[in-house]
Order: C-alpha cells, then structure tokens, then sequence
C-alpha cells in the first residue's frame, strides 16, 4: 500500500514540474519574441499561458500585459475583461490599483459614446471611492517600493503623483491620467 502512495505521489510531482516545465517554456520563449520584435507570437503564447490561470506562476504578469496589449490596440473589450481577470485573481497586488486606473480611463474616455452599465458605473464608483477615501499616497506606500509599477513584459512605467486637488497618473513618463474629486 505504501508503494503505490509513493509512485501516485511520484506521478503527481512529476506532472506538477511537466507543467511548471511547460509554462516557463512558454513564458521564455514569450520573452524572446518580444525580444526579437514578434508581438503577435508573444500575444499567443501570453494567452496560452494565461488560460492556466493563476495556477501558472506567470499567469500574473502575462494577464496584464494582455490587458495593456488590448489596451494599446484599442481592443477594450478585451482590455476590460483581462484587467477585470487580474483585479479578481490578484487583489492585493501592487499592479491591482494600476489596473483598475486603466480600467477608469477606458470607461470614462473611450466609452464616451455609449451609456455605462450597471456594472461599469459600480466599478467607476468603487475606483474613485478607493483613491479618495484616503490620500493616495497611503494606498500606494509601501517602505520597499515607490508609488510606482513596471509591467514585465511590455516595460511600461505607471508612476502616480497625489495633489491636494487631484491625482496624477503617468505612463512612461507621458500623463496618462488625471482625476480630480
């Protein structure tokens, strides 16, 4: 009986690092095409390893660069639904309040034709509500790391700056976003 404990346990680690091996595959050779300038291999090998959810260890990074990816080619459905996937799964990382900023600009700026949702208007409210119900510097503060986040995969440098009037947000040192109370 022990023995065949031991070989299900064998099988079962063994599966585990065949996975592991097949999603740090992936995720290298994810790098590599970015590296070499070939976006669209990256974006498939992203989505790949994003369907792993967060049990890959690189699920966390390659859910936000897919929802900068959206981003950038004004796909924001899609935007929406992958910053909406890594706010549910990674709640409490740093990247959370940066991803629910872009979220903030696509619905506020590049929804502006349409009508807002029920759900859209919720998550327009919780955000601002988040970012003002203390000074967001508070939010953002941690002793180790700045008010700062670098995507890893795409390099993209989100820095927030708190006025007394108003929040800052800039992407690669351009402005990104401004809001106000």
């Amino acid at each position: 009986m022990r023995r065949v404990i031991s070989i299900g346990l064998a099988i079962g680690l063994l599966a585990g690092c065949a996975t592991l091996g097949d999603s740090g595959r992936k995720y290298r050779e994810c790098l590599l095409n970015l590296h070499n300038n070939q976006k669209p291999f990256a974006i498939v090998r992203m989505m790949s390893l994003a369907k792993e959810g967060p049990s890959s260890p690189y699920a966390k990074q390659v859910t936000f660069a897919l929802g900068e990816y959206y981003f950038e080619s004004r796909d924001y459905a899609n935007a929406v639904a992958m910053f909406s996937r890594f706010i549910s799964d990674y709640p409490q990382d740093k990247g959370a309040i940066f991803a629910k900023i872009i979220l903030y600009k696509v619905i506020t700026q590049f929804k502006q034709d349409q009508a807002l949702d029920v759900q859209e208007e919720a998550l327009i409210q919780e955000i601002r509500k988040e970012l003002f119900s203390q000074p967001v510097f508070l939010i953002f503060y941690d002793k180790k790391s700045p008010r700062s986040y670098t995507s890893l995969l795409f390099k993209n440098s989100y820095l927030v700056y708190d006025y007394v009037d108003k929040i800052k947000v800039f992407r690669n040192d351009k402005p990104f976003l401004e809001l106000a109370p």
